[in-house]
């Protein structure tokens, strides 16, 4: 295990976000972006011209939380014109979920939340928040969609035909299932939806969706029959949103995060497992399917480590054609952003950690155009935390 450790404190990191990075360091840097408040990350995307799109939220002391959209040049300098921010009537909103279309000339989906008032008491509900943008983030349209009760977008992808595809969750009597929705070009809300209900469920949810060019794949975490805990689910289904469901999970709390297409009606799920001793591992399921059947599905591999809990988040193919999972690497009060590599025949390699002061978390990775990383996480301080962007050689190095 090899540790990278960046020497930067918190005070630092107010700095860092004014410091430009020239040429000779764009193989390898660090920047962060916010208001140093109660920021977090949500997904990171690669631009057809080198740079970077990033989403997340952003805390204000004057404005609350509002949803936001960084652009950056390949150095992971701020574009000119951004951040740009999206809110609803004045309402708090957050980002977690994006979308660069034609890798960000045709403009950004974001999808996230707004909080709103319930009439006539003092609670907040979530709806689901869209934003439409053009490639330099102007407004094209917004929308909300809910009901008197929580939703939550964690994923988007455009869809097969036309439009965008949403999962996360809709509560139902305080209990959480999972939720796939579909949005138009134009912003409208498609009527086909689909809620796959589990009478079991506490908080199941659809976490990563996969247009995997004839049809989707959804992962998601279900609670299982008789409170025996959690496990792992992927869905498969067409535009017609009738799903086919298979479950993949143990004995033990499993936990669904992403999958990726290896081809030929191979698939890997990246997942997180509590075991025996309560411990966090991270897992590789590998299924095989015929058209929407999930016909097989074996557990690939384990990466654990003694008394340290290992969550992955994303799992991506690397340039060599192994695998790179980010995440995060928890010891104790302490954590540290990790990049996880594996072998394509599924062997644990090497693993990088960078972390400083405070606790850092890995929440995104995307393959960069030199053959590094770009990997997006949250740093926390305190009660206080921001949005990093890490730009990583092939090695996972800075």
């Amino acid at each position: 295990m090899k540790y990278g450790f960046i020497l930067i404190l918190f005070s630092g990191f107010f700095l860092s976000c004014e410091q430009e990075i020239s040429s000779d360091q764009a193989n390898s840097f660090i920047k962060f972006y916010g208001s140093y408040l109660m920021d977090q990350a949500g997904e990171v995307e690669v631009l057809g011209n080198g740079g970077y799109a990033i989403c997340g939220t952003e805390t204000s002391q004057s404005l609350g939380k509002r949803m936001i959209l960084i652009v950056t040049d390949k150095f992971g300098n701020v574009q000119s014109g951004f951040p740009q921010y999206y809110v609803e009537e004045g309402l708090e909103t957050g980002g977690s979920s994006l979308i660069a279309l034609q890798d960000g000339s045709g403009g950004f989906i974001l999808s996230g939340f707004v909080e709103k008032t319930v009439e006539g008491s003092q609670q907040v509900q979530k709806d689901i928040f869209v934003v439409r943008t053009s490639s330099n983030g102007t407004v094209t349209w917004q929308r909300s969609y809910g009901s008197f009760e929580d939703e939550q977008v964690l994923h988007s992808v455009e869809m097969i035909s036309s439009g965008y595809l949403l999962a996360g969750s809709q509560v139902k009597d305080g209990k959480s299932d999972l939720m796939v929705m579909g949005v138009t070009e134009e912003g409208d809300s498609i009527r086909l939806g689909l809620n796959y209900n589990n009478p079991y469920a506490e908080n199941s949810t659809a976490t990563y969706l996969l247009n995997a060019g004839d049809m989707y794949l959804c992962v998601c975490t279900f609670d299982k029959v008789n409170g025996e805990g959690t496990g792992i689910q992927v869905l498969t289904f067409d535009d017609e949103l009738s799903p086919l469901a298979k479950n993949l999970s143990g004995e033990f709390d499993e936990f669904g995060m992403c999958i990726l297409d290896e081809g030929d009606g191979h698939f890997l799920v990246l997942g997180n497992r509590l075991n025996g001793s309560g411990v966090s591992e991270v897992l590789l399921y590998g299924i095989e399917t015929n058209g929407l059947l999930i016909t097989n599905s074996t557990l690939n591999a384990t990466i654990s480590e003694q008394n340290t809990d290992l969550i992955g988040e994303r799992i991506i193919e690397t340039a060599s054609g192994d695998l790179a999972i980010a995440g995060t690497r928890k010891l104790g009060n302490n954590s540290e952003l990790m990049l996880q590599f594996v072998s394509s025949s599924y062997g644990v390699e090497e693993q990088v950690t960078h972390g400083a002061s405070g606790a850092q978390t890995g929440k995104d990775i995307e393959l960069a155009d030199d053959s590094g990383f770009v990997v997006l996480g949250t740093n926390s301080y305190g009660g206080s935390s921001i949005i990093s962007l890490m730009k990583t050689s092939a090695s996972g190095d800075i």
